[in-house]
């Protein structure tokens, strides 16, 4: 897959997984959580309400009972509603009027024995039939429920105009205790009975209900019908119970409010930390890339490639430590080419020396036997040519055996001052020939810790270079400092300069800019530097002359000059 061969993608989906499982584990449980505690909460509200609800209906109803009962055992009622005009008792008139104008109350009825109205006692609510209408009054149809002795009529739904009502009604009976002469009725607003259900609670969401035989009615009285789920208090009566009428989508908007809510959130937390690991991640694969890219050049042997080093982070160590590797890496493989060159020439000198001096010595020993018994000036002159021309190609065969296989140094302090004057008296007569200034400066008493024959060498080398590329009336200084714990040895000319582009190459064995010479010199005297534990370095620019800088262990500390 592809996932497998990128740790960018792992590092972004894991990391997206690990930032944003929790959040939404922990979005779940808190809806899980909350839904259950609301869900028991809000039971254990519906459940003390619809109690609560059940006992304030049967108070109401045992009060209207109880004030019917003793309406019916008042003496003198039973034959209230059968007297004759003038015959009525004015004490029971009057209970009867005061008990009916109770704000519960439309009036008191009597009916007779075989159930039909003989008597209606309006009160203060009184209106519609049986007291100011000329419609019927009927309670045929109307269903019964028996409370001991006392019947429930009804209720009785508002129509046609009329308010909805219910009757309490209760037997009169005559001298004999068995005998029924007719029934006193509590005519009871039905309004009055189902405002004991209390206001809507849960600002709308649960809707209170009065169930009885006759249908379902709201808190104001009017027939209902219920639609979401009901949930049934207490009978307090056979058929008569109070109901909560749930609207789950209400109950739950604030809920779900605050769930839609953290959803959001938990969304745009996952995108904003997917957009965060993207953006992390593409800055993470850019800087892979040029590590890659770098390793690419590096494999391809562009060994002077870098790659650019941005923070302090692991990646940008991981740079440093690239650049420098290639570096080393890069040493590596010039000094084992360099090396191998060594070796080769080693091979080289070793087999043409011994091809080569006997040959010269001997031509060397002819030219001076003929040049003893010429009398010719001219000729003397030539074969003394020879004879030098002779000596050059021995000193070059020399320097390739010194440059192929260096002796191993022998390192003790070398005195400055003592170095300067063996220089000056090699140096100065080739400088004079040449119209060039030589001059020693710097601190005479410092020591240098190296090999005195190779330290000479080196020395006469670069001075002897100097000065031959100095022109007349120009100067070369060899000037020893202490720097560092180091003794600092400067050769620095007047000549016309070194281009750039051939700096990097003037150490490099038989490369030379002038028209004489195998270009050793400067090849053997940094061999030698570097045997005896030193450093070389060139600065050069064309038409401001050299300065070679050699840097060698000091012997002993020395006072600065």
């Amino acid at each position: 897959m592809v996932i497998d061969k990128s740790i960018v993608r792992r590092y972004v989906i894991l990391s997206v997984l690990a930032s944003t499982l929790p959040v939404l584990s922990i979005g779940l449980l808190y809806d899980r959580f909350t839904g259950n505690a609301l869900e028991q909460l809000l039971g254990e509200k519906i459940s003390t309400h619809l109690t609560a609800t059940a006992n304030r209906l049967g108070a109401y109803i045992e009060a209207r009972r109880y004030q019917i009962e003793t309406l019916a055992n008042y003496p003198g009622i039973s034959g209230f509603a059968s007297a004759r005009k003038g015959e009525t008792s004015d004490e029971v008139a009057a209970l009867l009027q005061i008990e009916s104008d109770l704000p519960d109350l439309y009036g008191i009825l009597f009916f007779a024995a075989d159930g039909r109205l003989q008597l209606a006692v309006p009160g203060q609510a009184a209106s519609g039939p049986p007291y100011w209408a000329d419609r019927p009054f009927a309670t045929a149809g109307l269903p019964k429920t028996t409370l001991g002795e006392t019947e429930i009529i009804g209720p009785m739904p508002a129509t046609g105009g009329d308010s909805g009502w219910l009757l309490l009604r209760h037997p009169l009976r005559g001298r004999q205790a068995d005998q029924i002469t007719g029934y006193i009725a509590l005519h009871v607003r039905l309004a009055s009975l189902t405002e004991q259900l209390g206001a809507n609670a849960a600002a709308g969401a649960l809707q209170p209900l009065l169930r009885t035989p006759a249908g379902d009615f709201n808190t104001v009285g009017q027939a209902a019908a219920a639609h979401g789920e009901i949930v049934a208090g207490p009978e307090i009566l056979p058929g008569w119970r109070p109901l909560l009428e749930v609207e789950s989508m209400a109950v739950l908007k604030s809920f779900a409010l605050e769930r839609r809510v953290l959803l959001i959130a938990a969304l745009v937390s996952a995108a904003l930390i997917v957009l965060l690991f993207y953006r992390l991640s593409q800055q993470l694969r850019k800087r892979i890339g040029l590590l890659l890219s770098g390793a690419k050049a590096i494999s391809s042997g562009q060994l002077d490639h870098r790659i650019a080093e941005h923070g302090s982070d692991e990646i940008a160590s991981v740079s440093h430590a690239f650049n420098a590797m290639s570096g080393k890496l890069k040493e590596h493989l010039e000094r084992a080419v360099r090396l191998e060159k060594l070796a080769v020439l080693g091979e080289f000198a070793s087999g043409i020396a011994h091809e080569i001096r006997n040959p010269l010595a001997a031509i060397k020993t002819s030219v001076q036997a003929l040049a003893r018994r010429e009398s010719d000036p001219k000729r003397t002159q030539l074969l003394a040519e020879m004879e030098g021309e002779i000596d050059r190609l021995a000193r070059v065969v020399s320097d390739l055996v010194d440059f192929g296989r260096p002796r191993h140094p022998a390192p003790g302090a070398v005195s400055v001052r003592e170095l300067a004057r063996r220089i000056s008296a090699i140096i100065e007569p080739e400088a004079l020939v040449r119209g060039v200034h030589f001059s020693c400066q710097g601190n005479p008493d410092l020591e240098v810790w190296a090999d005195p024959d190779h330290l000479q060498q080196i020395v006469l080398n670069l001075a002897l270079n100097a000065v031959q590329a100095t022109p007349a009336k120009g100067a070369v200084i060899l000037r020893a400092t202490s720097e560092n714990g180091q003794v600092a040895i400067e050769v620095r000319d007047t000549g016309c300069g070194i281009p750039a582009e051939l700096l990097g190459r003037v150490s490099d064995p038989f490369f030379t800019t002038k028209t004489k010479g195998v270009g050793l010199g400067l090849s053997i005297s940094r061999q030698l530097c570097e045997l005896n534990g030193g450093q070389i370095g060139i600065d050069s620019a064309p038409g401001h002359g050299t300065v070679v800088r050699v840097l060698l262990p000091i012997a002993k500390p020395c006072q600065p000059s």
